[in-house]
């Protein structure tokens, strides 16, 4: 049975140890094994908070046929905080302490401990992993709304960390926008709780069907997904993102588009599929068309710009953009398919927009940035080159990878609902990704480098890569080993949404 201290535990571990980072890397500075004592150190942080989400898992499993559990912090009153466990947040927990783990040890490689800001760096890091797990076990929009801009203010000094005057103003271009983003929501949540009273996650479920056709239902609704649009960069809301990653380091960019970004959408998830139904008896507002031309929009943005980029990391940064697209197409479909490809499509988008941004970073800092740069690294940096392709290859869901496997899902689920139209869309725009993926191929394998001077790669910050490229082919082979975790969501979703068909 699950108790309150179960789901906090995750939290504190890594709040506390945000806080130990400080003065354990003014000691760390003062040894000769910098790098394996901060490896060591972060290394232990997550095994802890891997166990606490481990045994929050097993305590919420251990319950046979267990349902959707609020946990509430402050009694009874209508804003009093609550946590929610059900079978989408225990799975969100998993995948965003696993992809925070593998970055994180990147990044230790990346930013040399010896830099006086990194102590505040890592402990930044690791506050906006626990923002992101506290707003994935939320229970209530105003707690997952403090969470969330937790995360997004962590967020904005991980863009900082350069500190020139690219990603000041990159950073101040995302403040603008994150603020305009919370305006919107706040407007939103006081009509919602005005017409309701409260906003708890199940208490909104039981009674916005009764305000099917309330017109403020549909304006609060509509400042609602507009705030969340633009955090979660949907077009036309997205134009922040490709200078923010741009502007970014190599490991906060990496961080940013597997965490930040990947999980904006679980609020999408929560709140058009959980709270405003849009179908079967209990159906509060039909929203799908909306969401399907967001999509469609989204992936052909995403994809002309992506390929009119020369420098590579604001290529990936409209991958990125495109992305999104892809995962509304899946939300837009309302179906068990969808739901299944949708949360699949997170795990496989972090773990490859992080391994691309991962191994560019590692390139960038050799001084390659554009495509004219690129031309023969295949020879010259053969193991970096190689995860950027194997990264590229799940972009554009080339088999055996595990893109291939995540559009597969999300194209049949809109057939299934009758958007082919949407799914035709999705198919072109990945060939067009297929074909910007094959030409960078091209330039780094098929093209002579401009000098023959051999770069040293550095074995260590590849293992973490390597971990992510290997995870894309096992997926892409043994999709089950997560499409496993993700069937009692969709169980769950069907209590909700009678006419969800079974798998």
């Amino acid at each position: 049975m699950v108790q309150i201290i179960d789901v906090i535990l995750p939290l504190i571990t890594l709040v506390i140890a945000a806080l130990l980072t400080i003065p354990i890397f003014r000691l760390i500075r003062k040894t000769n094994h910098k790098t394996a004592l901060t490896l060591g150190w972060f290394l232990a942080v997550f095994a802890i908070a891997g166990a606490t989400v481990a045994n929050l898992a097993i305590n919420y499993y251990s319950t046979p046929s267990p349902g959707i559990l609020s946990l509430g912090l402050s009694g009874s009153s209508p804003f009093a905080s609550a946590f929610m466990i059900d079978a989408i947040s225990i799975y969100m927990s998993i995948i965003i302490v696993a992809i925070a783990a593998v970055v994180v040890t990147y990044t230790v490689f990346s930013v040399g401990s010896n830099e006086r800001p990194s102590e505040r760096y890592f402990a930044i890091m690791l506050m906006t992993t626990a923002g992101i797990l506290g707003a994935v076990l939320a229970g209530d929009l105003l707690t997952f709304f403090i969470f969330w801009e937790a995360a997004t203010a962590g967020a904005a000094f991980l863009m900082l960390y350069k500190k020139n005057a690219f990603s000041l103003n990159a950073t101040l271009k995302y403040l603008i926008m994150v603020i305009i983003a919370s305006a919107f929501i706040i407007f939103g949540y006081s009509l919602v709780f005005g017409l309701t009273g409260t906003l708890n996650y199940l208490a909104l479920g039981q009674i916005l069907p009764s305000l099917a056709n309330n017109h403020l239902l549909i304006i609060a609704f509509i400042f609602i997904a507009a705030g969340y649009a633009i955090e979660a960069a949907i077009v036309p809301f997205h134009f922040w993102l490709p200078d923010a990653y741009t502007a970014a380091p190599g490991p906060s960019a990496a961080f940013l588009s597997a965490l930040v970004d990947q999980g904006s959408y679980y609020i999408l998830i929560r709140i058009l599929l959980y709270i405003v139904v849009p179908k079967g008896s209990g159906a509060v507002l039909d929203w799908t068309l909306m969401l399907a031309a967001l999509a469609a929009v989204s992936m052909i943005i995403g994809n002309l710009f992506a390929l009119i980029q020369s420098d590579i990391k604001r290529l990936v940064a409209y991958i990125c953009v495109a992305d999104v697209g892809y995962n509304l197409v899946a939300i837009s479909s309302v179906t068990s398919l969808g739901l299944l490809g949708n949360l699949y499509f997170f795990l496989i988008g972090g773990i490859t927009t992080a391994l691309a941004f991962m191994a560019v970073a590692i390139i960038n800092s050799h001084g390659f940035k554009t495509m004219d740069d690129f031309a023969g690294l295949g020879k010259k940096m053969p193991l970096v080159c190689l995860a950027l392709v194997m990264a590229g290859l799940s972009f554009a869901g080339v088999p055996p990878f595990g893109g291939f496997i995540g559009k597969y899902l999300v194209f049949t689920a809109a057939i299934e609902a009758n958007l082919s139209w949407l799914a035709v869309i999705g198919v072109l725009t990945s060939v067009l990704q297929t074909a910007y993926i094959f030409r960078l191929i091209y330039v780094m394998y098929g093209k002579k480098a401009k000098n023959e001077t051999s770069i040293k790669e550095s074995k260590p910050i590849l293992i973490p890569i390597f971990i992510l490229a290997f995870t894309l082919i096992i997926l892409g082979l043994f999709p089950n080993i997560v499409l496993n975790l993700i069937h009692p969501v969709v169980g769950q979703l069907q209590t909700i949404i009678p006419s969800l068909p079974t798998i």
